[in-house]
């Protein structure tokens, strides 16, 4: 399991911070996503077997927002 966090360009209100929670939840692979709207970042713990940074950066876009890896654990 990887975690990693990333820091989400355009997210302004608690619709958008749920959103994309929801997305991401639904993706098959994270086990965990906590979405952080006060200071725009998810924090989120993936089987990088099953999901990789690009789909996850991917799946933030399908919303209308960008997603910026900012640190790997």
């Amino acid at each position: 399991m990887k975690k990693a966090e990333y820091n989400v360009i355009g997210m302004h209100c608690v619709s958008c911070s749920t959103a994309i929670s929801k997305l991401l939840s639904k993706t098959k692979g994270v086990s965990d996503v906590e979405v952080r709207l006060s200071d725009s970042k998810i924090d989120i713990i993936y089987d990088e077997s099953l999901v990789d940074n690009k789909k996850i950066v991917e799946q933030v876009a399908r919303l209308g927002y960008k997603a910026v890896e900012s640190k790997t654990e």
